[in-house]
């Protein structure tokens, strides 16, 4: 049997809201260039996770930044700058999870893990570095939060033992150089039709498949501009950044013999305080691990040694006075 392997991609690509800027090969890096402002001081913010017996997945600000469903533990802190719109305070959730089979795939001993264990443990790091011009390590990172996931009162047991689910909310300030509009505009999309809602979504999430099918390279890079415009100015990039995902993108939607496959098995999922939707495979069990917390529209395609897997994400919002849902469009 072919080794099948999925490799995430945070794709967000907008199917119905057209940007009037231009967008070609030849000036999409220099149409957003410009339009990044730089400071004295460029304020960066990360997450440094560590976890223990346990999977997980981190949101900032109700929208989500991590995962790991894996037993290995991240070695690299984690940019988040994008998903801080301004000034003032920021949520930051977690989610835990069973081991489930982890053990016996990685160990072929013990048994299926369906509850959280006393000994399970999350840590995060809420890292600021004061100029990321001039970041240079770990001199450079000033800790705002050291959390730890709560134990019971008098024990060091974790709170949620013996659950097989566990969430927690904290908060940090952050301050950083820029105003961003993003979703925050958006109206609260848990309180429209929940099937009329959906039907609306699968309907974008095949528009945009039929853009990718096409290759409409420039199409899909218009319709991405404002939130592609917006991540570049809350992370500073150079022109070199720019080039990079520009390059990416070209690599990825002129690539031939992508199967798309069926819109299927997903959950209808709501992030940003209900501002935003979008169609997700489930996280919790039963789950397919191989496309557990991953975009509902994704395809396969063939490298010289594998079938490999891509999951455009797409995560919509309806700005406020949109009266009808047919005006979802990507976050801004």
């Amino acid at each position: 049997m072919r080794k099948v392997l999925y490799i995430l991609l945070l794709c967000t690509i907008s199917c119905q809201q057209v940007q009037t800027q231009e967008s070609s090969d030849s000036n999409y890096v220099t149409s957003i260039v410009p339009k990044i402002k730089h400071y004295d001081k460029e304020p960066m913010y990360f997450l440094r996770l560590t976890q223990s017996s346990c999977v997980f997945e981190v949101l900032v600000n109700d929208f989500p930044v991590e995962k790991n469903y894996e037993l290995g533990k991240m070695a690299n802190a984690i940019k988040i700058n994008d998903v801080i719109l301004q000034s003032g305070p920021q949520t930051v959730t977690y989610r835990l999870y069973p081991l489930g089979d982890l053990m016996v795939e990685a160990y072929d001993k013990g048994e299926t893990i369906t509850t959280l264990l006393k000994n399970t443990r999350m840590t995060i790091e809420v890292i600021r570095v004061d100029d990321f011009k001039t970041y240079s390590g770990f001199d450079d990172e000033h800790t705002v939060v050291l959390h730890h996931s709560p134990t019971k009162e008098g024990s060091h047991e974790f709170e949620g033992a013996g659950l097989p689910y566990y969430e927690h909310t904290f908060t940090f300030t952050a301050e950083v150089p820029y105003i961003h509009k993003g979703w925050s505009d958006g109206q609260d999309l848990t309180k429209f039709d929940k099937k009329e809602l959906e039907e609306k979504v699968i309907a974008y999430c095949n528009r945009y498949k039929s853009l990718y099918e096409n290759k409409d390279l420039n199409t899909i890079a218009k319709y991405k501009y404002n939130m592609e415009l917006r991540n570049s100015k809350a992370k500073y990039q150079t022109k070199e950044d720019v080039q990079e995902l520009w390059d990416e993108y070209k690599k990825i939607v002129l690539m031939d013999n992508k199967e798309f496959q069926p819109l299927e098995d997903y959950v209808l999922s709501f992030y940003g305080n209900g501002r935003i939707v979008a169609l997700r495979h489930p996280s919790r069990e039963p789950v397919d691990y191989r496309l557990r917390g991953e975009s509902a529209l994704w395809f396969l395609y063939e490298t010289e040694d594998a079938t490999r897997a891509r999951f455009p994400g797409i995560f919509l919002y309806l700005p406020k006075g949109e009266e009808s849902l047919d005006a979802l469009r990507m976050i801004e």
